[in-house]
C-alpha cells in the first residue's frame, strides 16, 4: 500500500525536473543567428539578460538557434560588442551592453527579459514581434519603467528611429506546458 503512495509522489519530482532542464539549457545557451533565409537585423540593449526564440510567438528554450543574446552579468554565453554596422548611435545607460544580430525576417521571434536584482526587486518580462525583411529594429529591455521592452524600427528611407507595438502584446507562455513544470 505504501509503494502507491510513493510512485506519483516519485513521477511527480521526474517531471518537475523536466522544465527546469529546458530553463538552465536556456541560460547556458548562446543564440544562434540564421545561416539562410530572409532577415532582419536587430541591435539588443539591456541591464539584465536577454534571451530569444525565433521562429516562435511562445517561449521554447528548445528550439533550434534559442538562446542568450545579450547579458549584463558576467558567465553567462552572449553576444555582447557584436556589430552588424547598423546606423544611428546605440542609445544606453550604465551597467547595459549591447550586440547586433540577424534574425529570421517573416517569422515571429520570442523575446525574455530577466533583469538583474535591484532593490531587492527581479523582473521578467516578454515579447514577441514578426520582424520584417531588410529592417533594423531595436529592443531595449531594462528594470527601470517598470521593467519593460521597448521596440524601435528604422525606416529603410533612413529616418529616425520609430517605436512600434510588438503584437500580441502580453504576457508569452510557453510553447510546451509540460515546460512549466
Amino acid at each position: 500500500m505504501m509503494v502507491l503512495r510513493v510512485i506519483p509522489a516519485v513521477l511527480l519530482v521526474l517531471l518537475t525536473g523536466c522544465g527546469q532542464v529546458a530553463n538552465v539549457r536556456s541560460l547556458s545557451t548562446s543564440y544562434t543567428p540564421p545561416q539562410a533565409g530572409e532577415t532582419a537585423r536587430v541591435r539588443v540593449v539591456t541591464d539584465g539578460l536577454v534571451r530569444a526564440v525565433p521562429g516562435r510567438d511562445c517561449l521554447d528554450w528548445n528550439a533550434p538557434g534559442a538562446g542568450v543574446m545579450a547579458s549584463a552579468k558576467s558567465g553567462f554565453p552572449d553576444h555582447n560588442g557584436e556589430n552588424l554596422g547598423m546606423p544611428g548611435p546605440i542609445y544606453s545607460w550604465a551597467g547595459a551592453v549591447s550586440s547586433e544580430l540577424l534574425v529570421p525576417a517573416n517569422k515571429p521571434i520570442a523575446f525574455h527579459y530577466l533583469g538583474r536584482l535591484q532593490y531587492a526587486r527581479q523582473c521578467f518580462k516578454t515579447m514577441t514581434f514578426v520582424p520584417r525583411p531588410g529592417v533594423d529594429y531595436r529592443v531595449q529591455a531594462s528594470i527601470s519603467e517598470d521593467c519593460s521592452f521597448q521596440l524601435d524600427e528604422l525606416p529603410a528611407n533612413g529616418g529616425r528611429w520609430v517605436a512600434v507595438e510588438p503584437k500580441p502584446d502580453g504576457k508569452l507562455s510557453m510553447c510546451n506546458a509540460m515546460d512549466n513544470f
